[in-house]
């Protein structure tokens, strides 16, 4: 969102709870109601972008507490918040609400969710706070997400395959990887749509909504691809079952 902001004629206030060197970012602890609503107000904020999540599926098991929280307190604080000055909330949610069964089909929008792990579990609940709540509002899921930023799986790979002359990855996991730059390019255009709609007390395209990318892959196919793309085809990329990497 930082790249897209760059061209834009809006005013895009980026808040985390660190501050990143040579990165304007305000404090914004959005786990505090009473802070969120004061933000909001100070900074005439007319939409907010939510990205923030606890993410490492793995650890999230052993915290729930803090997961809940986070990926399902902090987003109802945040409808609240734009409930309040009739504010529209975008949340960015993820195809882990789904999992339970298994699908060899796109999962439809009013799919039932059935998570199975805690990150998805909390993740689902969020969703479903934000629409109790009632302000304006869109739930993107998406899924597979890698950029040149931050920790994603693309990036590891890209050094992976750089420095070890064999690689196990998975194959029988298969989904949609999506580039985090198209995801902010798809914001961008809600946001432009509900400029134009901001005075509505109803805004007529809440709800859930899927995006990802096109096309679909294992783990296995998508290194195989990093590896090429990144000159590093020397690195023999082998295929394995999930079950060889036993995680919680």
């Amino acid at each position: 969102m930082r790249i897209i902001a760059r061209g834009s004629d809006d005013h895009y206030v980026f808040t985390d709870v660190n501050q990143e060197e040579e990165v304007e970012t305000a404090f914004w602890d959005i786990m505090d109601l009473e802070a969120v609503k004061k933000i909001v107000v100070g900074q005439r904020i007319d939409a907010i972008v939510n990205c923030a999540a606890y993410t490492n599926v793995d650890a999230a098991e052993s915290n729930e507490k803090l997961v809940e929280k986070l990926n399902a307190g902090a987003p109802e604080n945040l409808a609240k918040a734009m409930k309040e000055i009739n504010g529209l909330l975008i949340q960015i949610s993820t195809d882990y609400v789904f999992g339970k069964e298994t699908y060899n089909i796109p999962c439809k929008k009013d799919q039932k969710g059935t998570p199975t792990g805690v990150y998805g579990m909390t993740k689902l609940r969020g969703e479903q706070k934000i629409i109790a709540v009632g302000c304006k509002h869109m739930i993107i899921r998406t899924a597979w997400l890698y950029s040149e930023f931050g920790k994603n799986f693309c990036k590891t790979m890209m050094n992976l395959t750089a420095t070890k002359p064999r690689l196990n990855v998975v194959f029988d996991q298969v989904g949609t990887p999506t580039y985090a730059y198209d995801l902010a390019k798809a914001i961008e255009i809600v946001l432009h749509d509900y400029a134009t709609d901001m005075a509505c007390d109803i805004y007529g395209k809440s709800g859930i909504y899927h995006y990802s990318n096109g096309g679909v892959c294992s783990w296995f196919d998508f290194t195989k691809m990093i590896a090429e793309y990144n000159g590093m085809a020397a690195c023999d990329v082998q295929p394995c079952h999930s079950d060889e990497f036993p995680t919680p």
